[in-house]
């Protein structure tokens, strides 16, 4: 039967053989006197290999003072514990916990046991730890975004870099307060539902507004999420993003698509006249950008010609006529298509002589091309100075005002060229059939309305066709053109001359009070053509043959006067040309 004594060796025996964490015996001295198996695994030494050296080799020359002070406890029967590394046979460092304890026998200290336990994956646990900290750290410290950390009581509890950057707001200012005075008192609802929503467990987002230190307004998307530990929810994390570049640049464009809808409807109205269209566009842009006039001007040589004018306080009426020096249209050109200036009182501009005219303050102008050519300008001006600039979208639709208005010009020229074909000899610009008719039946009317005469004067020129035979049809135009414009510098405003073809011509006085003011205006025709006319340096002498017919002496219908008017013509030539004849008397039966 075992003694007692045999029991409890044997049971410590099995202790130190099987216990799974490193122990060693050393003796009160400090010598090594054994070494469990576990010791052996944990750093490839046996125990005949470092049987009998000192506690003094198992640990790095830096924790000695330390060890050398547990084993001065453990010999005065007190344990003791630090961490430290053992030094693997392979050299690695091994990081342990170490604890020393003293086996005391009838009151003495008879040996030491150390325990050492491995907390090489502790260790590494808690660097993960550390670096995951670290990141944390960096991540809540510089990320771009604003991010205001919150208890669960909604109070704040630290801030980020970028929160202090976008508000002007200091951590050490704002710690300590509700996070709700952050935002404007018409969002606070919404963002403590949101908050509440976090701290159950729910990420919650929507756009809201930040006020900053000045308590300027800052548009933010805020993202509200729950800070975990463990299974609780401690506080929330509130993340403000900055969108007031990105809203502020989403509203320039759908101003930018208002404006360009709402000129469309200008420039696609069938309801407009071209002269309309081009007030209303003027008026678009005094609307959008906050001018006081808008000008459309015409290039006149060494003068600009106001086109047309909008504004209230406009001093520059349609027609006015303005120095080009004395214009700042003048700097609009093919290499400076666009011109603005925010304040004419700068320097640069205060001493031009075109600001020396006007009471304006600021100018944006962009040049007008007309079918290819440069035409004049589109310009809007106010009375005040536009520190705050002109933003490139407001540009770009000046610009693109310049071309509907260029465009509008271009479809008035392109009428006028035919009215002007329809109702205007090609040649001499004079009115033609067309035209003639439509003024002779408007002066019937008015003789008839007042009861007052009119004449028409037939006249042929003699021996033309002489010119067309001798020297070409190319002199033959000159001649006929330098004729039209004679005969248009003796007639009245209300006169009309007109051509028929060829070298015919019919003028239409549309009030004559007597058969003299007709025969005196034919004597005028023939003094007018007595001096010849100069083609090529080449002197080529005209005369003409005039028929008259008086309304109502005559007749009283348009058809029959004219018939008269060139009967009365014909007799003009047979009786020796170069001389005006009346309509014979009308025979009686």
């Amino acid at each position: 039967m075992e003694t007692d004594g045999e029991i409890a060796a044997e049971t410590f025996a099995a202790l130190f053989d099987k216990n799974p964490e490193v122990i060693v015996l050393y003796g009160p001295d400090g010598v090594l006197g054994d070494v469990n198996p576990a010791a052996t695994d944990l750093t490839g030494f046996h125990s005949d290999e470092v049987r009998g050296t000192s506690f003094r080799d198992h640990i790095p020359r830096s924790d000695r003072v330390r060890g050398e002070m547990a084993f001065e406890m453990a010999r005065s029967g007190v344990a003791d514990h630090f961490e430290t590394t053992l030094r693997h046979k392979d050299g690695t460092l091994v990081p342990v916990e170490v604890s020393v304890i003293p086996a005391q026998v009838d009151g003495m200290v008879r040996a030491i046991f150390v325990q050492a336990r491995d907390i090489a994956a502790l260790r590494d646990a808690e660097d993960a730890m550390r670096v995951n900290q670290q990141r944390l750290r960096s991540l809540f410290e510089y990320h771009p975004d604003g991010i205001v950390e919150l208890k669960a009581t909604g109070i704040i509890s630290r801030v980020n870099v970028a929160f202090e950057s976008e508000t002007g707001l200091l951590g050490e200012r704002v710690v300590g307060t509700p996070w709700i005075d952050l935002i404007v008192p018409g969002r606070r609802d919404r963002a403590e539902a949101a908050r509440h929503a976090a701290m159950r467990g729910e990420a919650a987002e929507h756009e809201s507004v930040l006020l900053d230190r000045l308590g300027f307004q800052i548009e933010v998307q805020l993202k509200l999420v729950p800070i975990h530990s463990g299974d609780d929810i401690t506080g929330t994390y509130a993340i403000f993003k900055n969108v007031s570049a990105q809203r502020a640049a989403e509203r320039a464009v759908t101003e930018q698509v208002d404006r360009l809808r709402r000129l469309y409807l200008v420039a696609a109205s069938r309801e407009l006249t071209i002269p309309q269209q081009l007030e209303a566009v003027l008026q678009l842009g005094i609307d959008f950008f906050g001018f006081d006039e808008g000008y459309i001007v015409r290039n006149d040589g060494d003068a600009i010609v106001v086109h047309t004018a909008v504004g209230k306080k406009t001093p520059l009426a349609t027609g006015a006529r303005i120095p080009l020096a004395s214009s700042f249209a003048r700097f609009l050109t093919n290499e400076r298509p666009f011109l603005f200036v925010p304040d004419l009182d700068d320097p640069e501009w205060r001493t031009d002589p075109a600001r020396a005219t006007v009471n304006w303050r600021s100018y944006a102008g962009t040049q007008l091309q007309v079918d290819g050519k440069a035409y004049g300008a589109l310009a809007f001006v106010g009375l005040r100075a536009r520190m705050e600039g002109l933003d490139e979208l407001a540009r770009e639709s000046i610009s693109l005002m310049g071309l509907l208005v260029a465009a509008a010009l271009e479809r008035q020229r392109t009428a006028e060229r035919i009215e002007q074909l329809a109702f205007n000899d090609s040649l001499t610009g004079l009115p033609n059939r067309v035209l003639f008719a439509d003024r002779i039946e408007q002066a019937l009317g008015a003789a008839k309305r007042y009861n007052r005469g009119f004449a028409v004067m037939y006249l042929d020129l003699d021996h033309f066709k002489a010119i067309n035979d001798n020297f070409g049809h190319r002199v033959g135009d000159e001649v006929l053109v330098h004729v039209a414009r004679r005969l248009r510098a003796l007639l009245r405003e209300s006169d009309t001359i007109a051509r028929f073809g060829g070298d015919e011509f019919v003028i239409l006085q549309p009030v004559v009070d007597a058969a003299t003011d007709a025969a005196d205006l034919a004597r005028k025709v023939l003094v007018a053509l007595e001096r010849p006319i100069i083609v090529d340096e080449r002197e080529h002498h005209v005369a003409t043959s005039i028929g008259i017919a008086l309304y109502p002496e005559h007749a009283t219908e348009i058809e029959r006067l004219m018939e008269l008017a060139d009967a009365a013509l014909y007799r003009a030539k047979r009786e020796g040309r170069n001389r005006w004849h009346f309509v014979a008397p009308p025979l009686t039966p």
